[in-house]
């Protein structure tokens, strides 16, 4: 444990460096530079023995590339800085050209057959990550420039026979170090291409859900609006006997003049609370428009649906009544019960009717009936 939480600190460290001159930027641009110091910082790890390497290869000839050398390795970290000091383009373009004269020069002193020239191949892959999709003019560019560099290596002479004299066994073992160096450098791009695609598809399934829930919930009250409910109303026709019930607050707009709007949205929110506590599992609530809300009961006789909408009902006045609240809030509520195959549109006529019965009767109360007439939709 303890040994892990020691890390912790260079982690972030590292991460911090990692991320340098990312904030505040557009998602686009952040990953080309995630991607940039991700590079600069595995090239400059990766090269760095080389340093020794070359150094060693045939003193005191080979100091001055070793040292060449480590200027790239040093440049890169330079790149990793301007980053943070947000200088994208200079960063970019010094950390793709360094790595074109460094091993062209290599190239020219130790032959193409020591493998020199084979990290240039990933010159146009790493172009295209640094750089963002607007400046591909910039990438393609130094694509060219790396290629054109390439191909004079092939073809010249000077680049057949090393300039310095070195044993097979070091340019051997040179060529299968650069191989191995392609390799790292194409597997990291691939695998930092795959962490922020799949990071950017798991945000853009989250956006999407929650995009969702927003079409079919109501903002104000966080039950479900009429796309909302619409399935499970669906689904209750289809499904056999079930009942809808309209229920809207009782005189809402003199809880509007007399507390404020603000007041009354919280008001509906509580309200929406409260029905669906009573509701519970044996029906889904739906606000219907403005202070009205619709319950779908499925496979529930009038009796029942009658009943579940009374303890709502009375739910709502205990909660609410004038000793808790510094207006009653009451609700009246029309309920239509509905037999296999009988039609939602009348059913929710019926429940509307009944629902005007109850306000014009005194409000503050429950009246439920049965679909006379089945109807398909």
């Amino acid at each position: 444990m303890t040994g892990t939480l020691g890390r912790r600190p260079w982690r972030r460290a590292f991460n911090i460096i990692l991320n340098s001159g990312v904030s505040g930027l557009d998602p686009v641009r952040s990953r080309s530079v995630m991607g940039a110091n991700r590079f600069f910082l595995m090239s400059a790890a990766v090269c760095l023995p080389w340093v020794v390497a070359i150094a060693v290869a045939h003193p005191p000839a080979t100091l001055v590339p070793a040292l060449t050398h480590l200027a790239m390795v040093c440049g890169w970290i330079v790149c990793v800085d301007l980053n943070r000091r947000r200088h994208y383009i200079a960063a970019s373009i010094t950390g793709l050209v360094l790595p074109i004269v460094q091993f062209g020069y290599l190239s020219w002193l130790f032959s193409t057959e020591a493998g020199f020239s084979l990290p240039l191949l990933t010159v146009g892959a790493l172009a295209f990550v640094l750089f963002p999709p607007r400046q591909w003019r910039v990438a393609a560019a130094i694509t060219a420039v790396a290629a054109l560099v390439l191909v004079r290596m092939y073809l010249a002479a000077d680049f057949e026979v090393p300039e310095v004299a070195v044993s097979d066994n070091w340019l051997t073992g040179a060529s299968v170090g650069n191989v191995l160096v392609v390799v790292m450098i194409v597997s990291v791009l691939a695998l930092f291409n795959n962490h922020y695609f799949v990071r950017e598809r798991r945000r853009n399934d989250e956006l999407l859900a929650e995009a969702h829930v927003a079409a079919r919930t109501d903002a104000l009250t966080e039950v479900y609006n009429r796309r909302g409910i619409g399935p499970f109303l669906s689904d209750a026709v289809r499904s056999g006997e079930y009942a809808l019930a309209l229920l809207d607050l009782d005189r809402f707009k003199r809880i509007n003049d007399r507390l404020g709007h603000g007041a009354g949205d919280v008001v509906l929110s509580n309200v929406a609370r409260t029905l669906v506590d009573a509701v519970g599992s044996r029906g889904t609530v739906a606000r219907w428009g403005g202070e009205e809300f619709l319950v779908v009961l499925p496979h529930m006789s009038l009796g029942a649906a009658v009943g579940v909408i009374e303890d709502a009902r009375r739910a709502m006045a205990d909660e609410y009544g004038a000793d808790a609240f510094l207006e009653p809030v009451t609700i009246s509520a029309g309920v239509a019960h509905a037999g296999r195959h009988a039609g939602k549109e009348e059913t929710l006529r019926l429940a509307d009717a009944k629902l005007y019965e109850a306000k014009e009767s005194g409000r503050n109360r429950v009246l439920g009936a049965s679909v006379a007439v089945t109807a398909r939709d």
